[in-house]
């Protein structure tokens, strides 16, 4: 019967992996180098596979790990919960949590009641466009992610955030600000000023169009709201966004276009072997908690 692998190579194997480095693992771990280097050499052998690339002074994960690495990490993240809860005896969490999250606005409430909750846990947050985001989440860098999609992806474990409306944003002067809707008609005579063409907001603003029969002029593509709200300001073009985004936004108005297709989802998402650890079933518990608060800005209607 072959050895079965313990919890240690596991480890030593996934901080080499993250930090491209046997002693920046070794440190990391608290232990030597040549035990690192011997726990994942050890690894190799009883599988005959390389797990690591060593190319000179670059340490990277070979397709062999990648393939488990998201497991990995979900079997260290459960082994770590279990032994902080068995140590401490009491209710508490510790550790690093890492979240990406694609619209602040929906992000950050939850975000904020869990470290709130909990200020033994090193809680990260990065900011990244939902089809970026979405390759990291697989991979085990995020423990959680916030997604913008018309639907969850089926492979991963997740919640219905909110909904909202996806339409123009303009100078509050402008017409259509007035109106307080827009037509297809409207948007097609207009210069706009939209996300990157990879983000899942333009995605779903020119599928809709494109069902519509409706040809747009899109003059520029940008990677942030914060950019698009600022040209949009001065003059320069009529933006494309969520209403979340332009929740108390002075100087700008948000106007909805008359189409039901214009609707996304932001979801709270994990992969599904992450579901069970507890900082993440933790998470997921204060996000469910805040929907309604977050619903309540999703008041622009088609």
């Amino acid at each position: 019967m072959s050895a079965k692998i313990s919890f240690k190579q596991l480890q030593a194997l996934e901080a080499v992996a993250r930090l491209g480095s046997f002693t920046l693992a070794a440190k990391e771990l608290g232990v030597s180098q040549p035990t690192v280097s011997n726990l994942v050499y050890s690894l190799e052998q009883q599988y005959q596979c390389r797990l690591l690339d060593r190319t000179g002074t670059t340490i990277s994960p070979t397709a062999a790990l990648d393939e488990v690495r998201a497991d990995i990490r979900a079997l260290i993240a459960l082994g770590n919960s279990i032994a902080s809860q068995l140590s401490s005896g009491q209710d508490l969490l510790t550790g690093k949590f890492q979240i990406g999250y694609s619209t602040y606005q929906i992000a950050m409430p939850p975000i904020a009641e869990f470290v709130r909750a909990h200020p033994g846990v090193d809680v990260t947050a990065r900011a990244l466009a939902s089809h970026d985001l979405l390759p990291l989440l697989y991979a085990g860098d995020f423990d959680v992610g916030f997604v913008t999609a018309k639907e969850l992806p089926p492979d991963l474990e997740g919640i219905k955030i909110a909904e909202t409306r996806i339409g123009l944003v303009v100078p509050d002067a402008h017409p259509l600000a007035k109106a307080g809707t827009a037509a297809w008609e409207d948007a097609a005579n207009l210069k706009l000023i939209q996300r990157e063409p990879s983000s899942s907001t333009r995605q779903i603003f020119e599928a809709a169009a494109r069902l519509a029969q409706t040809s747009l002029t899109t003059i520029l593509g940008l990677g942030s709201w914060g950019s698009i709200r600022t040209l949009v300001k001065s003059g320069a073009g009529i933006g494309v966004a969520f209403a979340q985004e332009c929740q108390d936004e002075p100087g700008v108005s948000f106007v909805p276009i008359k189409d039901n297709n214009l609707t996304a989802h932001h979801c709270l998402a994990c992969l599904p072997a992450m579901r069970g650890t507890a900082a993440v079933d933790r998470f997921f518990r204060i996000a469910d908690g805040l929907r309604d608060c977050d619903a309540l800005l999703s008041s622009a209607k088609p």
